[in-house]
């Protein structure tokens, strides 16, 4: 007799991607378990918002969007919820005509807008001088609202405040150790955001992933703009202070807007500078965004993760994905993943069933 409990395929992470590729393994009849070490979407699937758009430069990052885009769709067609507020998103970059005729090009439904129509798209804020750019597909995801359908829909298959201790690879199964019990599985995919690395090197593989804390400031819309649908938006084209971009989003889950920087390369190492983040945020929206009042603000801290900078000069930006394998063990690794999150389950549900790492999964 064993004391261990025999599952086919065991999860190491419960934040978006996780409780995705477990209920895709769910649904094809396979046993599989979810763990997490706290509450599920509690680490970098925090929060209640995440920007959806398909507007990407890589080929292989804009063809994960428009299947995510559909996965989506069929979420919301069996949940019988709206997860995305398809309001659109405003790209502001500095070659705008270029961009604009690239992602034509790409068969996204994109134009220019007018200040008028950014008055009535996004009214909260001073309309650009520059030339704006409305992607009409995109969207903004209601964050809380899928990691509840996705949590409720896996039951039991979801271990919460279960953090997984230890890997042990052996002949025909890997053992997963938790503090009150070991699980032999055939199969273990590791998505644990932070935690990746550190169970990697627990088994002598070094997963090419690094962390950062970023701060985005949360704002209360003033009388007049609430319950209005808005877009959101990503401004490349505002460099102060040395960022790569400035963005804005509605807070569906509360009354609320959310306005951050995002840092360049060097900025994002360990905590950053979190003072100076949130007094050129405050900065920022005191001067162009009028409906948000500047009192009463929320600090919403976020962990982010991505694949250690390219040698070759590539911006960090690039948001490339990794898979390493290690015998019957896969560790996932990247960034910015929870919009992509019904394509990933898909297709890492199919990897660890037996599959080879997908093309774009591998490093060049």
């Amino acid at each position: 007799m064993t004391s261990f409990q025999e599952i086919e395929i065991a999860i190491v992470g419960g934040g978006i991607v996780g409780l995705s590729v477990a209920r895709t393994l769910q649904r094809l009849g396979i046993s599989v378990i979810c763990f997490e070490a706290a509450t599920a979407g509690s680490g970098q699937s925090a929060g209640g918002s995440r920007i959806m758009r398909a507007a990407y430069s890589d080929p292989a990052m804009l063809w994960l969007a428009q299947k995510a885009r559909k996965g989506w769709d069929q979420w919301e067609a069996e949940a019988g919820l709206d997860f995305i507020d398809r309001t659109g998103s405003f790209l502001i970059v500095e070659n705008a005509e270029a961009e604009r005729a690239r992602l034509e090009g790409l068969k996204l439904k994109v134009r220019f807008v007018s200040e008028e129509e950014q008055r009535v798209l996004l009214p909260v804020r001073e309309p650009w001088r520059a030339p704006v750019i409305l992607e009409e597909e995109a969207g903004t995801i209601r964050a809380q609202a899928s990691i509840a359908w996705l949590k409720s829909s896996l039951g039991a298959a979801l271990l919460e405040h279960t953090p997984v201790l230890g890997l042990s690879q052996r002949a025909r199964h890997v053992l997963v150790a938790t503090r009150t019990a070991i699980f032999r599985a055939r199969r273990v995919l590791v998505v644990a955001g932070m935690q990746t690395p550190v169970l990697g090197r627990a088994m002598g593989v070094s997963v090419p992933q690094v962390y950062s804390v970023h701060q985005r400031l949360l704002f209360p819309l003033k009388p007049g703009y609430r319950d209005r649908p808005m877009v959101s938006f990503r401004d490349k084209g505002d460099h102060r202070h040395g960022v790569l971009y400035t963005y804005g989003l509605p807070a569906l889950h509360d009354d609320l807007f959310a306005v951050g920087l995002e840092p360049s390369d060097t900025d994002r190492t360990g905590g950053g500078d979190p003072d100076m983040v949130v007094e050129h945020t405050l900065a920022l929206v005191e001067e162009l965004l009028p409906g948000l009042e500047t009192g009463g603000f929320r600090i919403e801290s976020c962990v982010s993760t991505s694949l250690e900078h390219p040698q070759d000069g590539a911006p960090w930006e690039s948001e490339r994905l990794e898979v390493v394998r290690r015998g019957a063990v896969d560790f996932f690794a990247g960034g910015h993943l929870f919009k992509f999150a019904p394509a990933l389950g898909e297709m890492l549900a199919g990897m660890v069933l037996g599959g080879d790492v997908p093309a774009m999964f591998q490093p060049e």
